[in-house]
């Protein structure tokens, strides 16, 4: 081989260091703390070379950063900062009192019940007021009580109502435009006069009416909620400010939904809301979209509960005869007194010392046996008596 093609001939860790990469003894020496080669008396790393080892450094001696025009030195000082800025260990932090954790999932289930809600409601509506209402529901959100509340229009009806037997209580707001429109169809208005509603108040009279819409707002709530829960619900309170009728902290998560009504010549908006963790129970109900009617009994638990009523063991008695007597005479009972009786035609029968009923008494087949006659329907006060009487260790209920 001749000398000058020798020369010619590039060396691989010349060609290395000219596509910007490090060989093995950069890198050990680097890692090592030890002296770099002879042929690089600065003892030195080069930025290609930081380049080539971080990822930067293509074949083709181009960077190979998402971004063309951005400086992969710039790259390499900002990343490490915006990693050490949020946590240097990498740890993120949770707060479990952090209403933004509940997920933000859909519920079907509550678009189905604000359905039945808007039907009820616009029927009774029609009855109250003579007119005819489109309700149109919109769909349930999970959002802070204070988005919620600061979204509403003043001057507005606010009324609290209980939840009873879930915690807490839930808010029906009537914006001032259904104030008005309700109002007008009340008392017979014509539509034709636009509404005054900055620094307006409310009459006496204006918010009897509109107790009375509230009232059947409730009323059709409660029921489109019955294939979930049973509601008891009252009003609590009435105001015309949202501070003095508060049913949840400013951060706390609520379950807002919202219902535009219009009617022939005005039109509103009916706000409801309360908070999530009354009714995060049924959680899975309102997402699954599935709302189980418990009308509708199930036909397998009701053959085994009526196997196991009629294997139930209860305690039979029978009153052959009773006398009435005189305080002063039980006094004088002694061990041996014999007592008179007179021979009644039918006995009474007890079960668990209810009275069930009255019958014959004899003897079967060489034991005591009584059949009935009459058969005495019965009803919760003799079942809550005797419960009471036995409560108290009284056997006889007489």
């Amino acid at each position: 081989m001749d000398i000058e093609d020798q020369n010619n001939m590039e060396k691989p860790e010349d060609k290395s260091k000219e596509h910007g990469e490090m060989s093995q003894e950069d890198i050990d020496a680097m890692f090592s703390g030890e002296a770099r080669s002879h042929n690089d008396p600065t003892n030195t790393v080069s930025q290609d070379e930081v380049d080539a080892l971080m990822g930067f450094g293509g074949g083709d001696g181009k960077q190979t950063s998402t971004h063309e025009n951005e400086d992969p030195q710039d790259s390499l000082k900002s990343a490490p900062s915006e990693i050490g800025s949020a946590n240097p260990s990498g740890v993120v932090s949770l707060d479990l009192l952090n209403q933004d954790r509940v997920t933000r999932s859909r519920m079907p289930t509550m678009e189905v019940l604000n359905d039945r809600f808007a039907r009820s409601l616009r029927a009774s509506l029609f009855n109250y007021l003579r007119v005819n209402a489109d309700i149109l529901p919109i769909s349930a959100q999970l959002q802070k009580y204070g988005d919620y509340i600061g979204k509403i229009a003043l001057p507005s009806y606010f009324v609290m109502v209980s939840m009873a037997p879930l915690r807490g209580s839930m808010l029906f707001v009537m914006d001032p435009y259904l104030c008005y429109a309700v109002i007008e169809a009340f008392f017979g208005g014509n539509g034709k006069l636009e509404p005054k509603l900055e620094g307006r108040d409310f009459s006496v009279i204006e918010q009897r009416v509109f107790n009375n819409i509230i009232e059947h707002a409730v009323e059709d709530f409660s029921s489109a909620w019955e294939p979930i829960v049973k509601f008891r619900m009252k009003i609590l309170r009435t105001d015309m400010k949202a501070q003095f009728v508060s049913i949840a902290s400013s951060p706390e998560t609520i379950v807002g939904s919202a219902f535009d009504i219009e009617m022939d010549r005005w039109k509103g908006r009916l706000y409801v809301c309360f908070p999530y963790n009354s009714v995060e129970p049924f959680r899975e109900q309102l997402v699954s979209g599935v709302a189980a009617d418990q009308s509708e009994m199930d036909p397998i638990w009701k053959t085994m509960l009526h196997k196991d009523v009629q294997n139930a063991q209860v305690d039979v008695s029978v009153l052959l005869a009773s006398k009435d007597i005189p305080f002063s005479q039980a006094r004088t009972l002694r061990v041996g007194d014999v007592l008179s009786f007179e021979r009644a035609d039918d006995a009474r029968v007890y079960v668990e010392n209810i009275l069930i009923g009255e019958g014959e008494y004899g003897i079967s087949r060489s034991h005591y046996a009584i059949r009935l006659n009459r058969y005495r329907s019965l009803n919760e006060d003799d079942i809550l008596k005797a419960l009471n009487f036995k409560r108290k260790g009284i056997n006889d209920v007489e």
